[in-house]
């Protein structure tokens, strides 16, 4: 039985709403299709260079290459359980991967169409819980799309 979500008191940002079906994420290249977002922590980055006085002091800082970096977890969902078990892999995430998030109604800051897969994404599950994906991800403004051929 599904139940709807009833907030009292001061609005806050709960949970992860979704909008149709999309379980509250969204991409264009449909590899997220059908998995439940379950958490998403992200934060802005950047590289730095001190410079210093004679006597050792930091006097000046220039920075450079403004990113932002992800990490999602999500539960991996499909029509029927040996869809499910099917969708259980990896393939489509290996580092370098090109993810054009579209929607997503709870963090817009997610939003974006070069967001790469860094890293290692990872599958677990045990036998108390779900197989759940987590991806972790970075965006830079100088990394749109797969370099062509």
């Amino acid at each position: 039985m599904s139940q709807t979500l009833v907030p009292n008191g001061i609005a806050v940002n709960f949970g992860f709403q979704s909008t149709s079906s999309d379980y509250g994420i969204t991409d264009s290249g449909a590899i997220l299709k059908g998995w439940l977002l379950q958490s998403a922590d992200y934060e802005t980055g950047a590289d730095k260079e001190d410079i210093r006085a004679l006597q050792g002091d930091i006097v000046a800082r220039n920075w450079y290459d403004l990113h932002q970096k992800a990490n999602l977890r999500l539960f991996i969902s499909a029509a029927g359980r040996a869809a499910a078990i099917a969708a259980t892999t990896l393939a489509s995430l290996t580092p370098g991967t090109i993810i054009s998030i579209t929607h997503c109604a709870s963090h817009p800051d997610l939003v974006a169409t070069n967001w790469e897969v860094v890293g290692s994404a990872k599958i677990a599950g045990d036998i108390t819980k779900s197989a759940e994906v987590t991806l972790p991800m970075e965006k830079r403004s100088g990394i749109t799309a797969v370099q062509p051929a």
